[in-house]
């Protein structure tokens, strides 16, 4: 149990590239600490509960290590990347009248900021709203795709899964925003809303796989083809789609046959992480109810896409740990692009950035 507890902090500290010395001092303090621990009668367990779990470790202990490339260089340069923004975006403005889409190196600011002071994993994820942005903006004032350029927002929640959940399990996390996009591009372009949708069954599909007893996992997924095939044969051959949907209750009935189906009422979602995932659910129906009631009734496709940033920011409000510096990224999207976008001020709109920097200075100050 030592010796993997001692492992696991020394690949921490490792990602954050510290000098091997000074790991070496950190799992030799550590050590000892948990051979202290020991001799008072303290479990294994309890010994690993009292020192706290590794990486947060690490993440405590950022601030003191001392990193390969010199941290007063890298903090030079976030301090510096305002200003050289500005001079270029003036230099874009008043030379090539490039005012718009020349905001856009405003940009540098949070991304230096993120580079240089995350890991790898945790960069990349934070990357994901600006780069979704940009993508966005491209494809709405480049080629008039607000919608269904949203999608692209769907990079964000999709890297955070790709990059932190196990490979096996990636098709069923990534699966539901598969289907959306897949069902969003068969009605727009296809006119196919219906029998798109059924693009979504393959959810449940893939989540029956993970099953142990490979008959059940046969025998439920054969209903789902079946039920599908019958709904499709009724709907094309005899135009009567409401009776092919009784065809579903096939797979209803075989899963709760086997057990996979029950009813269940708020006890489903009780204690702590229930209740969170009830929260996060809630958060995304709403969102998308939102966006395509703004998009429909209002043609908000071009801003809209917007509450979907909701989502990412009730993650991090509801973690336990909220800071707002975590969220002012999602905030500083939120300002700059409305500002910009209702009032045609772009060119003002890119202070909004600011508020990251500032935020960062103020809590840690």
């Amino acid at each position: 149990m030592k010796t993997n507890y001692l492992r696991k902090l020394r690949v921490e500290l490792e990602e954050f590239q510290a000098r091997q010395s000074e790991i070496d001092d950190i799992i030799n303090d550590y050590s000892q600490l948990y051979d202290d621990a020991k001799s008072t009668g303290k479990t294994d367990d309890e010994v690993i509960e009292m020192l706290g779990d590794p990486k947060q470790i690490a993440y405590d202990l950022l601030d003191t290590l001392k990193l390969k490339k010199e941290k007063g260089v890298k903090n030079k340069i976030i301090a510096l990347t305002p200003f050289l923004s500005v001079i270029i975006f003036m230099v874009l403005g008043v030379v090539y009248d490039l005012w718009h889409p020349g905001w856009l190196v405003f940009l540098m600011i949070p991304i230096t900021a993120i580079l240089f002071t995350t890991r790898l994993k945790d960069g990349i994820i934070a990357l994901t709203p600006f780069i979704s942005v940009v993508v966005y903006m491209i494809l709405g004032f480049g080629f008039q795709l607000w919608h269904p350029g949203w999608l692209i927002f769907f990079l964000i929640p999709v890297t955070a899964i790709l990059l932190s959940t196990k490979l096996t399990e990636i098709p069923v996390a990534i699966s539901p925003f598969a289907a959306v996009i897949a069902f969003i591009i068969l009605g727009t372009y296809y006119d196919l809303w219906n029998p798109g949708w059924l693009v979504f069954l393959a959810i449940p599909m893939l989540g029956i796989l993970h099953g142990k007893h490979l008959g059940k996992i046969i025998i439920f997924e054969l209903s789902f083809v079946i039920a599908i095939a019958f709904y499709l044969y009724m709907g094309f051959v005899y135009g009567s789609w409401t009776y092919g949907a009784l065809g579903f209750m096939l797979p209803v009935v075989v899963g709760i046959a086997f057990g996979e189906i029950t009813i269940t009422g708020w006890d489903g979602f009780s204690g702590k992480h229930g209740k969170r995932a009830l929260i996060m659910f809630s958060t995304i129906i709403v969102c998308i109810a939102a966006f395509l009631s703004l998009g429909f009734a209002l043609s908000g496709w071009g801003w809209a896409w917007q509450v979907f940033l909701a989502i990412p920011v009730m993650g991090i409000v509801i973690s336990g740990k909220f800071k707002f510096t975590a969220i002012s990224p999602f905030v500083a999207v939120v300002l700059f692009f409305s500002i910009g976008y209702f009032f045609n001020a772009f060119h003002l709109s890119w202070l909004a950035f600011l508020i990251i920097p500032m935020s960062g200075i103020i809590e840690n100050a």
